[in-house]
């Protein structure tokens, strides 16, 4: 066997090894601390929520900015604004928390006998009886998990998900993609709106949606995205309904409709319950108005079962 050249020779040559750059040693109780101060906004208010001293957080940001070699915040008045560094630390931290949450979900689901809490906020503007519908099968999951459902503007919502309070927010409009906000919209589904009355309304259908013209009406809140969109739609085929009242609560909005104070629009998708719940009928659908509603997480993959159930249900909903 010839022999092997002096290069490839065992004994002569050294195995080859990737050169590996050098790392800063990132401690990860230093990076909580930096994150929280990054959504924050400012050490003490970091410190509020963390339950320790100011010079606790201020060292443990210097020995962050030591280990990655920059600076990650200047100071603008009592606010703290993250440098370009800075930004690239908390976008890299914001994944490395989501994954840890993910990962701490999916082992309780297999190894936890008790009632796994799930907090979910649910915007004001959404029906009543769609959230109730979404949120029934978490409900009848096997494993054992409880459940909290808070109401709030679209906007609180957002704010309490980004610091943790939340782990879904079920709304009718999308994260704004302006927040600095590391969450993720899931889409559970969309319906065209009808537009419902009580039994002395029903002559309305005839003619729809010519008959809307001077027809009382009980609408969204001005401002808001459904009544945008109506009056947007009003403009467009030339009818002016007469708005005799104006409602932040969709229920409460109904309830009247069922009264006879005035006409209503809501979802089709759930004509038939509201028709039933609220003994009102259809009297007419508008199949250019559409309304979406989403699961907003701070989770790219929702595990938990009782987020995986809701985001289910709603495509069974609005198929």
């Amino acid at each position: 066997m010839p022999a092997l050249p002096p290069a490839l020779s065992p004994a002569l040559s050294p195995v080859a090894r990737p050169s590996i750059p050098h790392l800063p040693e990132l401690n990860y109780h230093h990076l909580r601390y930096f994150w929280t101060v990054a959504h924050e906004g400012s050490i003490a208010k970091a410190c509020s929520l963390l339950k320790v001293s100011q010079p606790t957080v201020s060292e443990q940001l210097r020995a962050l900015a030591t280990a990655v070699g920059a600076e990650l915040f200047v100071r603008e008045g009592r606010r703290l604004r993250l440098t370009d560094t800075g930004r690239l630390v908390q976008d890299f931290a914001d994944e490395i928390f989501t994954l840890g949450r993910e990962l701490h979900t999916a082992l309780l689901n297999r190894r936890s006998t008790r009632a796994i809490p799930v907090v979910i906020g649910i915007s004001d503007a959404v029906p009543k009886l769609i959230a109730s519908q979404l949120i029934a099968p978490a409900m009848k999951l096997p494993e054992p998990v409880q459940i909290t459902v808070q109401e709030d503007r679209h906007e609180a919502l957002i704010q309490r998900l980004a610091g943790h309070e939340l782990d879904v927010v079920i709304s009718d409009a999308p994260l704004e993609s302006h927040l600095r906000i590391r969450a993720y919209n899931h889409l559970l589904g969309e319906s065209p709106l009808a537009v419902f009355g009580a039994k002395k309304f029903a002559g309305l259908a005839r003619g729809f949606p010519a008959s809307l013209a001077d027809a009382p009406l009980l609408a969204a809140l001005p401002g808001t995205p459904q009544r945008r969109a109506w009056d947007s739609w009003c403009t467009e085929v030339g009818v002016q309904p007469r708005i005799v009242a104006q409602f932040q609560d969709s229920a409460l909005m109904k309830i009247v409709g069922q009264a006879g104070f005035g006409l209503f629009a809501g979802p089709e998708a759930i004509a038939e319950a509201v028709c039933r719940t609220y003994e009102v009928r259809v009297i007419g659908r508008i199949p250019a108005l559409k309304e979406r509603y989403y699961a907003i997480s701070l989770d790219r993959r929702l595990v938990n079962p009782a987020l995986q159930a809701i985001t289910t249900q709603g495509k069974l909903i609005f198929s």
